[in-house]
């Protein structure tokens, strides 16, 4: 593959501007994971590639398996969300709801946890198996995933370990985002859509320069705010709704030899959609049979009725009746900037950027009105990097990349549990007074720095080979700290710390700081053989590494009488992926028809999820059962993946794309029971299991098939409002799309669970209409997304003696809108 890819921007033939161009060339590994650029003024032109013929280049050229949405696409079919443009490609699901439970997964696999649901709630301090790049920026914390993405250039997929080129080491695949660059002509947009549920997005695009030919500028901003679909019967809250905003200014200087990005971004929202009540909603009362056969003593409604003398007043998921339900509040901050300096022939190139993170969490205390006790997650997030690239010309028979890569991660979060007016009487323990709270403190850091190179030697015509190696080197430091706020009253103070243990809070302890290194290798061998322009054979044969991850939830091990028994780990072990591909692209009729196919199988060791330790004893000589962050010796991954587009009328075009992805344990003797095995001790009956063993089960929460396609079609009306005046004197066109995103059956409960709850196969439907002035100056549209109303769930529970049956509830129904488009300049 070709590592060095072209942009040119133009103007529009009317504008008097004198005629340049920016030329911009990136240097990037197989998977486009990153780029390093080149550009010079040559004239005064300024465009760019359309984006049609981005994407049929990168389906086409890019030996790695790959998805790709364009510009134009994003525009005209509001793609503004990870989750909209995971519709779009292959084996990605971004999991996201809040940057505290967000989980981004490539091929299934997700940071620090094997299935939705299970493992650490803290991702603080882990490492991600899927990386986050934008404008060639690597954000390693989930939380700068936070926002809308409003002007996008290009959102690409790249499937396989990564790393070899730029940015940091990941082992499954990267997002790569990259969005509009400074303009030297002159223009401003202006959007505004009205949506189902009193929702209303405005959004602001200028650009244009400031010194001609020398420094140009782009501001963007948007605000997103609008209803939730979820009702709070007692506040009239809703939840799931939107509100939010951002804004992104960007500077670009171009000088003969020199080229200068800047970008700022910031960002906020305020949202009811932390965990909890707002994700999930009870859809009955405890359906709890234990795999001994046996039941729980009394259901969860009974138990409200007993210990609380309440009622349950509702069993609707979409009828909560929430106490002290508040909003998720989170705001980020993004600084980066792109030095490139032209040598010669070569090109060295500085990234530069800070970000920081900040998110308060405000769960409720639970639904039916009820207080007891509430879990919440703060986490601040500081990242630095630095990163030096020096590339070679496309021209050359040996493309190469090398640089050295550094990042820093400074790391806070605050886990605590406070109890509310009904505790005492929920956990027996009068001392467990409303205000109590348990903290837990910790602090992750992490240092890395990396060198890397990546080159792709043209052997002739038809044969080439792709080849890389990293070496990372990274310093990971960790503390826990587990505290109480007491209150002076008629208890003491011992007395209300046993309380607040009884209530599920934590012991007093420190764990003190522990660091430990790593070395992580990763390396690529991908050669490829072009048969002819439209026949690309490729193999992939990766070793993707990543360093060991801080366990932010790590906390002592004690007996029923509070004797220290040892320490759940700090740090983890790394994890190890080795990958192997095989694909091929292909195009057809005169490439109207592209259709890439690849088959991957991917072992994992060491994979980090959550275990199960039952080593250490009680003084009675029973066996003490603790979770933690941990290892599981060996995942294995195998599927299939095919992406396309295809024309066969004039301006009609079909877009197809999917993946099978089976996802095994081969090797976890001691994963965690599910609830239906942890049944109570009882006189004359066999004790639960402490572990159950998934090897050689697969993964719930992952369908094996999944699909997408779409079709988009566009038809010149002419002059069609010429009628109402000469200012409607503009050429129209009708454009339309529909997407289809179907995946099938999945697994929600554990395969050993004595009740098993399977969601059924369905297909999420968007689809939209509009008209637009050959000249873009203007565009309406209409639009829904879910058109059908689908709410697929994500989870079922069958719930416990403290809790109802409960379903995690979709994140979007039907919505319908409409969107105004105006050019100003």
């Amino acid at each position: 593959m070709r590592l060095l890819h072209q942009l040119a921007h133009r103007p529009s033939s009317s504008s008097g501007a004198l005629i340049a161009y920016v030329l911009v060339a990136f240097a990037a590994d197989s998977t486009i994971a990153t780029r390093a650029q080149e550009a010079r003024i040559e004239d005064v032109r300024v465009g760019a590639e359309s984006p049609a013929r981005r994407e049929d280049t990168t389906l086409r050229e890019t030996p790695r398996s790959v998805g790709f949405v364009d510009s134009k696409k994003a525009e005209e079919q509001h793609l503004e969300r990870l989750s909209d443009f995971s519709q779009l490609v292959p084996n990605y699901r971004p999991n996201e709801s809040n940057p505290i439970a967000s989980r981004p997964a490539i091929r299934g696999v997700s940071s620090t946890v094997g299935q939705l649901g299970r493992g650490n709630i803290n991702p603080v301090g882990a490492e991600f198996d899927t990386g986050y790049i934008v404008d060639n920026i690597f954000w390693k914390y989930a939380g700068f995933q936070a926002g809308d993405l409003v002007d996008i250039s290009s959102f690409e997929l790249a499937l396989g370990p990564q790393g070899t080129a730029g940015g940091k080491n990941t082992t499954v695949g990267n997002v790569v985002v990259s969005t509009q660059r400074p303009s030297f002509e002159r223009r401003a947009t202006i959007e505004t859509s009205f949506a189902s549920y009193s929702r209303v997005i405005e959004k602001l695009n200028v650009t244009g320069p400031i010194i001609d030919d020398k420094l140009a500028y782009r501001v963007t901003a948007y605000f997103d705010k609008g209803d939730g679909w979820i009702r709070d019967q007692v506040t009239g809250a809703s939840y799931l709704n939107n509100d939010r905003w951002g804004v992104r200014g960007q500077l670009l200087y171009v000088g003969d030899d020199v080229t200068d990005r800047l970008i700022f971004s910031t960002g906020a929202q305020h949202e009811y959609t932390a965990i909890g009540a707002y994700t999930t909603g009870p859809v009955g009362d405890t359906s709890l049979i234990y795999a001994n056969g046996t039941l729980p003593a009394r259901s969860y409604a009974r138990n409200v009725a007993a210990r609380l003398g309440k009622p349950i007043l509702t069993f609707d998921p979409y009828r909560p009746y929430a106490t002290n339900a508040g909003g998720f509040g989170e705001r980020h901050l993004m600084v980066s900037n792109e030095l490139s300096w032209t040598l010669g022939r070569h090109t060295l190139t500085s990234l530069t950027a800070f970000g920081n993170s900040r998110v308060i969490g405000n769960n409720p205390f639970g639904n039916q009105e009820l207080e007891n006790s509430v879990g919440v997650f703060a986490p601040y997030v500081d990242q630095f990097s630095q990163e030096i690239r020096l590339s070679s010309p496309k021209e050359d028979r040996l493309e190469w990349t090398a640089g050295l890569f550094s990042l820093y991660e400074n790391a806070w979060s605050r886990t605590y549990t406070r109890f509310g007016a009904d505790a005492a009487a929920w956990y027996s323990r009068p001392a467990l007074l409303r205000g109590l709270q348990n903290n837990r403190d910790s602090k992750s850091r992490t240092f890395s720095i990396a060198g890397y190179g990546q080159g792709t030697y043209h052997i002739d015509d038809a044969w080439a080979l792709t080849f890389g190696l990293r070496d990372s080197y990274e310093i990971k430091e960790g503390s826990v700290f587990s505290w109480d706020q007491l209150y002076a009253n008629q208890y003491s103070f011992a007395q209300q710390e046993s309380a607040i243990r009884a209530g599920g809070g934590q012991a007093l302890f420190d764990t003190g700081g522990q660091s430990k290194t790593f070395n992580s290798v990763t390396g690529i061998f991908n050669p490829q053989y072009k048969f002819d322009d439209h026949l690309l054979f490729h193999v992939l044969v990766a070793r993707g590494e990543k360093s060991g991850a801080i366990n932010n939830s790590a906390q002592p091990i004690l007996d029923s009488a509070l004797n220290f028994k040892g320490w759940q780990p700090l740090v983890t072990k790394p994890e190890t992926s080795w990958d192997y591909e095989l694909g091929v692209n292909t195009s057809w009729l005169d490439d109207r028809l592209i259709a890439n196919f690849n088959v991957y199988w991917n072992d994992i060791y060491n994979f980090q999820t959550s275990l199960t330790d039952a080593s250490y004893t009680d003084s009675t000589g029973q066996p003490i059962r603790t979770s933690y962050l941990g290892n599981v010796g060996h995942l294995r991954l195998r599927g299939f993946e095919f992406v396309g587009r295809w024309s066969p009328a004039e301006r009609l075009w079909l877009s197809f794309n999917g993946a099978y992805t089976e996802a095994r344990w081969i090797d976890y003797a001691n994963a965690t029971p599910p609830t239906d095995w942890i049944w109570p001790a009882t006189a004359g009956s066999p004790s639960a299991p402490l572990t159950l063993s998934r090897s050689n089960t697969r993964w719930e929460n992952l369908p094996l098939w999944s699909f997408n396609v779409g079709a988009t079609y566009d038809h010149p009306l002419g002059p069609l409002f010429r009628g109402l005046g000469p200012e409607w004197d503009h050429p129209v066109t009708g454009f339309g799309y529909v997407n289809l995103a179907w995946q099938d059956k999945t697994q929600l409960t554990d395969p050993h669970s004595v009740l098993q709850y399977w969601q059924p196969p369905f297909a999420i439907v968007n689809a939209g209409l509009g008209l637009r002035t050959d000249d873009e100056q203007y565009s309406l549209s209409i639009w829904a997304k879910n058109v059908f109303d689908e709410r697929p769930l994500y989870s079922w529970s069958p719930g416990d003696a403290s809790n109802p049956t409960t379903i995690g509830l979709p994140s979007q129904p039907r919505v319908f809108g409409g969107t105004l488009r105006v050019r100003l300049l």
